[in-house]
């Protein structure tokens, strides 16, 4: 039985599953040649809005798809086959800009570790913090029934690589989040009150505190400041949350993601699959659904849709 809202929607349910999907990677392709970079000039913003050839995608997008694949293949959850694919994409692609840790831990099982082990000795025994689980989160949303089932399915897919709480609890938000956006009425108010019920990490609950305060200022960069923009899960996934809860629709939340700048790939990454779970494939501006892999993008989109 479908845990979705079945009911008329301007936005078809099928057009949300593809917004999320695409929205992921065109995020993504958007923030690839700038990360890193402090200041996003806006010669950049006006080149991504207007001439939008920088379509290759980061391993963000390589990892959503890996995930979701192994819902499909699996009916539901495996680490085993969730870390095989994993490790597959990357042995595939390893060029695609993987960070130390997890490539630490794609060497580590390649030489014979057990995933969770090999997840678990990360960082000193204390487990990755990083955003690399919840940067490829989102499509647990279209595959769990209700929101119980998005929570469990967000920490089990991100302890298969990142077991610090920070990094479980950066996965969880995302994927509320975007088991919100999909929703035929998205309330922003309902997603925070169900946050503030799931988080515990004292970390995120500090960025979560700040966050109705940066929402009200609609200053990037005092939201940059509080919530921060680089690779830790506690200073990227609520950011690209402001971004998305802010927004007028697909393309404003993908370049406030960008203007954002640091970890520029995976905060256009986690808001631009919101906004596409939000406002659907249709409302992604025609010259952006050059991304690189759309086609596959969809079917995956398409595929999962298929369970409803």
């Amino acid at each position: 039985m479908s845990g979705f809202d079945l009911t008329p929607d301007p936005v078809s349910l099928q057009d949300r599953f593809r917004g999320l999907m695409v929205g992921t990677a065109v995020g993504d392709a958007c923030g690839r040649p700038i990360e890193g970079h402090r200041v996003v000039p806006d010669s950049y913003l006006d080149e991504i809005r207007n001439d939008f050839t920088m379509v290759q995608y980061t391993d963000d997008t390589i990892l959503t798809m890996a995930l979701s694949e192994s819902l499909l293949a699996c009916d539901g959850f495996s680490g085993e086959d969730m870390a095989d694919r994993l490790v597959d994409a990357w042995r595939e692609e390893p060029r695609r800009g993987y960070g130390a840790g997890v490539t630490d831990w794609f060497s580590k099982v390649l030489q014979g570790k057990p995933w969770d082990k090999a997840a678990k000795a990360q960082f000193g025994g204390s487990g990755s913090y990083g955003n690399g689980g919840a940067m490829r989160v989102a499509p647990v949303a279209m595959w769990a029934r209700d929101l119980d089932e998005t929570v469990h399915l967000a920490r089990e897919t991100a302890k298969v690589t990142h077991t610090h709480p920070i990094g479980v609890e950066g996965a969880l938000i995302q994927a509320v989040a975007a088991h919100h956006a999909l929703k035929p009425e998205f309330d922003p108010a309902r997603l925070i009150a169900d946050l503030d019920d799931l988080v515990e990490t004292e970390e995120f609950r500090k960025k979560l505190d700040i966050l109705p305060s940066c929402l009200e200022r609609d200053n990037d960069e005092r939201a940059r400041l509080h919530l921060g923009n680089w690779v830790a899960a506690d200073n990227s996934v609520v950011t690209a949350l402001y971004c998305f809860l802010l927004a007028d629709d697909f393309e404003d939340a993908i370049i406030r993601a960008i203007r954002m700048g640091g970890d520029t790939d995976t905060i256009g990454a986690m808001a631009g699959a919101l906004a596409g779970a939000r406002w659907g494939l249709s409302a992604i501006p025609d010259a952006w659904h050059a991304v690189e892999a759309y086609d596959r993008l969809v079917g995956l989109a398409d595929r999962m849709f298929e369970r409803v």
